[in-house]
Order: C-alpha cells, then structure tokens, then sequence
C-alpha cells in the first residue's frame, strides 16, 4: 500500500522567488540558488552620497576618501574629526598652495596656530625670499612627531621660491577674560511743606522840577 506524503509549502523567499524568476524551468539548482543569494543584493544599503562627504562618510572609509581627495599629509592617529576636518580643507588647500592661507588652513584641522615671519618683517632685514615659522599647538603636548609632521606640512604647502629657516613648536594656552562695567546715577529731592512769606517788590521813584523866565524890553526913539 503506498502511502502519499503532502508537498511542504514552499518558503516565502522561494515563493517570491519563483513569482519573479527569469529563470527557464529546466535551470538548474546551482542557477537558482545563485539568483536567490543576489536577491539580496537590493537590502544592501549603497551610501554613495553619504561616502564622498567627509562630513557623512562612515568612519572606515575616510582613509580612502582622503586618497581620493589627495590628501598629502594622512596620519591614523589623528582623532576622527581631524581627519574630517584635513579631508574637508584638502581642496582649498589644493587651489591655494603655495600661499599663506593654504598653510594656515592646511592646519587649522589639526589644533595648530602658524605665524610666519618673512624676511622683509625681521630686524634687520633677512636674507630674500627666506621665513621664520612658529607654531602654536593648543590641546596636546609637542614631541618629536609633531615637529616632523609640521614640517613635512609646511614643506608641501609652501611655494618652491621661499626657503624656512626655523621651525619653532610651542605650547598655547587660550582662556577667556571677561570684564564688566556698571553705574548708577540718581537725583535727590527734598520736598517741604508750603509756607506763605511777604512777598517784596522793589521799585524806584522819580522826581522832576523845571523852571522858564523871559524879559520884554521897549526902545522907544529919542
């Protein structure tokens, strides 16, 4: 006697699949266990637009958004914002080099304050074409590595003509002063009951006298 077992419903993935297959029905089970694994492929979230903003890049893509930006100066150790930051400024930077500003915003990422002393600003005058470099580190010591990191960070940006006689490195502390300033003014009024006083009014007082006399004289003839 034989026995008929029922068919298992199929899944809903494989339902889904064999609603949509392109597949031909004599395709094999290797062809579609393939087309059901790329299935997936539509649930994998692709951030093209989020991964070439540095500010929405995912935190393991900025080393390779940094080459793809041209990043000349790239340090793991750098702290995530810094690294957003270097990545954001690297196309300023990149129209700008060989001026100040370009060295000035190529490290405003990192926490660096530069001050460039040419040489027509020294006393005497330097020798042409020639600077002094000091640099303001704010929120972490100075070592070996950031000196040769600065270094390296001048020597890319600056122009070829201009020659960097020093590199000073020192430690910068910023706070805030506040100051405050007030007054008060006031007038004082005292107010008494009323009395009635004699009231004086002074004048003056004229007087006049005039006097008119005449004489009539007759000359009768002799």
């Amino acid at each position: 006697m034989r026995r008929h077992t029922a068919p298992e419903p199929p899944s809903s993935t494989a339902a889904q699949m064999n609603s949509a297959t392109l597949l031909p029905p004599s395709a094999t089970d290797q062809e579609r266990a393939l087309e059901l694994a790329t299935a997936r492929l539509g649930d994998v979230p692709v951030l093209v637009r989020e991964a070439w903003n540095p500010d929405t890049c995912p935190a393991e893509l900025l080393p390779w958004l940094a080459w793809a930006f041209s990043v000349d100066e790239w340090q793991e150790s750098w702290s995530e914002a810094e690294k957003r930051g270097v990545i954001k400024s690297a196309l300023y930077v990149h129209k700008k080099k060989g001026t100040l500003a370009a060295l000035k915003r190529a490290v405003a990422p990192l926490g660096y304050i530069i001050r460039i002393i040419e040489w027509f600003e020294e006393t005497p005058h330097g020798a042409p074409y020639t600077f002094r470099l000091e640099v303001g580190v704010l929120d972490k010591g100075v070592n070996e590595t950031i000196y040769q990191q600065m270094e390296r960070i001048i020597r890319t940006y600056k122009n070829v003509r201009s020659q960097m006689l020093s590199l000073t490195i020192k430690g910068e502390v910023s706070g805030k002063a506040y100051f405050a300033a007030g007054m008060m003014s006031g007038v004082e009024t005292t107010v008494y009951p009323y009395v009635a006083e004699d009231i004086e009014s002074i004048a003056g007082m004229y007087w006049a006298a005039g006097e008119q006399s005449a004489d009539t004289v007759a000359v009768y003839p002799v």
